[in-house]
């Protein structure tokens, strides 16, 4: 029952079932959205969901250490007692040396798990006062990805080859991602009609992020940069003029260098695509990733000077403090030196 159960939760017995589709019309609704249209609220539907199963599939992973746990100690999975959960989370942190962010995500994976069962979730205070005492004993500061440089955002461009229709996707894809600070999905779910061009650069629409659930979306502006090889507008039309202008995903797949295929990236497929090209242009790629971009993008905007209101901008954050953690360091030598004259 158990892993009916849990089958059911991650979606795995689940088929959808194929209907024939209708012929399409013109307009099919008396509001007057067309089947054009209805395909493009689906695309950005398609990324919402894509975001959420990454979520589901990550929790489902934890379940499966946690059952496994439960069937060696002797002890029910589902449901479960406050006290597996608390020896659960004191074998993670302890045995399996666990970090602590790595432990309460799999206290809120079983909390999940038995809520999407049907069964009523174990109370969890004594797993959280495990967890609080390791962190006050641990030092457990997150890094996150380094932040690349413009420096480094030119080796990379030059590595990518320009007679390849993956060098020009490759290029204008880690230069618009850190033109518009953008997260890995939102580069991934850029359709053509998201992108304009206009006298000081191109305009960039977002029509969904992680901040902005709602889809009321916001337009970003990549103005025209002075090198060709870090220019948004240059290398972005470069791509588009080798893609073609048929609707779809901006940046999509590419088999074999040269041959296009019309489909769809994925969050994962950029950080892919960031950690290859930077091994091209012989810069060790462990620190970096996708997030590499947005992050750069924040801390070189600081560096020049940039004020909180046109960093929140660029970046669409809504908290003045979230926004300040990206800027690694770009402002610790800003303002005038406390110490000037004394050392």
């Amino acid at each position: 029952m158990q892993r009916v159960l849990f089958d059911l939760w991650v979606g795995s017995g689940v088929k959808m079932v194929n209907r024939q589709e209708e012929p399409e019309q013109g307009r099919l609704f008396p509001c007057g959205i067309d089947v054009r249209e209805l395909k493009e609220m689906q695309a950005a539907l398609h990324h919402v969901e894509d975001r959420a199963h990454l979520t589901v599939r990550g929790y489902a992973s934890d379940v499966r250490i946690f059952e496994r746990w439960c069937t060696d100690a002797g002890r029910n999975a589902l449901p479960c007692t406050p006290d597996t959960v608390c020896l659960y989370v004191l074998w993670l942190l302890n045995k399996q040396t666990r970090k602590v962010t790595t432990a309460a995500r799999h206290v809120s994976a079983i909390v999940d798990w038995h809520r999407r069962s049907g069964v009523e979730p174990p109370t969890t205070a004594d797993a959280w006062k495990a967890i609080s005492s390791t962190r006050k004993k641990r030092d457990e500061r997150s890094v996150g990805k380094a932040a690349m440089t413009p420096e480094i955002l030119r080796r990379a461009s030059k590595a990518c080859d320009s007679g390849t229709l993956l060098g020009l996707r490759d290029r204008a894809m880690l230069v618009i991602g850190f033109a518009c600070a953008l997260r890995r999905s939102e580069i991934a779910g850029l359709q053509l009609a998201d992108v304009s061009f206009q006298a000081k650069g191109c305009a960039v629409m977002l029509r969904r992020s992680k901040t902005d659930q709602q889809g009321e979306g916001r337009y970003i502006g990549a103005w025209h940069g002075k090198r060709a090889l870090t220019d948004p507008v240059q290398t972005l039309t470069e791509w588009i003029a080798a893609r073609g202008s048929w609707r779809g995903p901006l940046f999509c797949r590419i088999q074999n260098k040269d041959t296009l295929v019309k489909r769809s990236i994925t969050g994962e497929y950029v950080n892919d695509v960031v950690k290859r090209v930077l091994k091209t242009a012989g810069i060790d790629a462990e620190p970096y990733g996708a997030h590499s971009l947005r992050i750069g993008a924040v801390t070189a905007a600081a560096e020049i000077g940039g004020t909180d209101t046109e960093l929140m901008g660029l970046s669409g954050h809504r908290s003045t403090a979230v926004m300040r953690g990206y800027v690694r360091p770009g402002r610790v030598f800003s303002g005038r030196n406390p110490l000037a004259g004394v050392l």
